[in-house]
């Protein structure tokens, strides 16, 4: 079932972001930190879903509007358990928040990535998602490291 994150998701959202190696354990205090501003209304335009089912939390997506474009979004951070990849869980949890921000008649919803071969599996779910990579800046992340933008257009108007 996708949802709307409340507060009581936190500890497991850090747990599974890790798990799924978007973050290291050292660095979990920048997703914690996030979340609480989210949930202490900080970040109010953003949103925040998960995906779970019996066994708890299996994934989720964080995803909050571009503050000077016109209905542009970004997708912050979309992540599911290892044990459950490639299952369609990450991509009916795109699917949501799409539908989410069509609804809303927003335009387009960008997603920023990495170049690495680590990467790969990465770039191909979002171009078999229907995203098109729109830019690559060289070197962004570090020294042969480019950043990846994937673009997809959600309303023509």
């Amino acid at each position: 079932m996708i949802r709307p994150a409340t507060r009581e998701d936190s500890a497991a959202v850090i747990d599974l972001v890790v798990a799924a190696g978007m973050f290291s354990a050292d660095d979990a205090w920048l997703v914690e930190g996030m979340l609480a501003d989210y949930f202490d209304g900080k970040k109010d335009d953003g949103h925040v879903c998960v995906i779970d089912d019996e066994g708890g939390t299996l994934g989720v997506a964080y995803y909050q509007p571009e503050p000077a474009a016109d209905r542009v979004w970004d997708l912050t951070m979309i992540a599911v358990r290892p044990a459950h990849q490639g299952r369609g869980r990450g991509a009916a949890m795109l699917r949501s928040v799409e539908e989410n921000l069509r609804a809303c008649a927003q335009r387009l919803l960008l997603v920023e990535t990495s170049a690495l071969p680590q990467y790969d599996r990465t770039r191909a779910f979002y171009a078999g998602c229907g995203y098109e990579e729109e830019a690559r800046i060289r070197d962004y992340w570090t020294l042969g490291d480019d950043l990846v933008v994937f673009r997809k257009v959600l309303d023509g108007g």
